[in-house]
């Protein structure tokens, strides 16, 4: 039988976990391309807490729902359109009767080629702060506990086997998402044009090629379709592999995670500051004033071990006496 025994009940274990798992801000970002869109995001999330921990046998438990918040979530586009060459036409022709230059083009369209660089427009920045409250994502995993030597203390270590980061999704309730969207593209229209020389020609050349605007030519590239909230959960969640990257900027934040520390040696009362006229019998050398510090009995920590059992952690290891 263990010289000493320490049982940590499931509740006080979680209370503990989650005063030890909170992070500052994680910064991630990834991207990719789909097609002649270059899409990818700028984010930022934290661990706020453990959600339902569940003791296993032996040396695991399992931790449901680890609690994150979202502190940036900014989507990024680039657009490497197609070239489109349109040739010269009229776009100003005097009428056949008139009584002078009849049938003369007066105005001529210069033709040229349009959309010749990579990327053509971008990369746009779209500030999507505002649906994060309406963000959710839900992260579990497995951790082993081990007992280690650190210092002069035993430390209980919580180690991360394995992470699983659930799809994450967007609630239906918010309703600015288009108009966020929408604004973005407006701007990086406009921004677009207002760079490049001869650019009030380009809606005119965009009607001829059936589309209304460059706004309009941007959202028929994205294939937005009707609803924006399950458009941009795919292209997070599938195009960008968002939950890698949730993963990866979690993983060393929640690995040994120390929970409690134990002094090794292991005292067996506390330090005692004593007054030397109480005390009698000091060997030389004397202490050299009325009181002193006397260092409590202690003894090395041997064969540590610790366990799950039902709902309850047990901490047990023998005294080197």
């Amino acid at each position: 039988m263990s010289d000493v025994s320490f049982d940590v009940s499931q509740a006080a274990f979680k209370a503990v976990y989650n005063r030890v798992v909170p992070t500052i801000s994680l910064p991630f970002d990834g991207s990719t391309s789909v097609g002649p869109i270059w899409i990818g995001v700028e984010a930022a999330i934290h661990v706020e807490s453990a959600g339902d921990i569940t003791f296993e046998d032996s040396d695991t438990f399992f931790l449901k729902e680890l609690n994150i918040g979202w502190d940036k979530l900014v989507l990024k586009l680039g657009f490497n359109i197609p070239p489109v060459h349109i040739g010269k036409f009229c776009l100003v022709r005097m009428p056949d009767n008139a009584p002078f230059l009849a049938g003369e083009c007066l105005f001529e369209f210069p033709g040229g080629t349009l959309f010749g660089g990579n990327p053509d427009i971008g990369p746009i920045k779209i500030n999507l702060n505002a649906i994060i409250p309406y963000v959710v994502s839900q992260i579990s995993g497995r951790f082993q506990i081990s007992l280690e030597k650190d210092s002069s203390f035993l430390s209980l270590k919580a180690h991360s086997q394995s992470l699983a980061v659930a799809p994450i999704a967007i609630s239906d309730t918010f309703g600015k998402l288009p108009l966020l969207i929408q604004a973005g593209i407006a701007d990086a229209a406009a921004s677009w044009i207002a760079v490049n020389p001869q650019a009030w020609l380009l809606d005119a050349a965009l009607g001829i090629l059936g589309f209304p605007t460059l706004g309009s030519l941007l959202l028929d590239l994205l294939d937005i379709g009707p609803d924006v909230q399950i458009w941009l959960t795919d292209k997070l969640n599938w195009s960008i592999g968002i939950q890698n990257l949730i993963y990866n900027a979690i993983l060393d934040s929640v690995l040994d995670k120390t929970l409690f520390k134990i002094p090794d040696p292991y005292g067996f009362l506390p330090t005692i500051n004593a007054s030397v006229s109480d005390y009698g019998g000091f060997s030389d050398p004397q202490p050299p004033g009325p009181t002193t510090t006397l260092a409590p009995p202690h003894a090395d920590i041997l064969n540590p071990t610790a366990a799950f059992d039902a709902n309850t952690l047990h901490i047990r290891f023998d005294l080197g006496v």
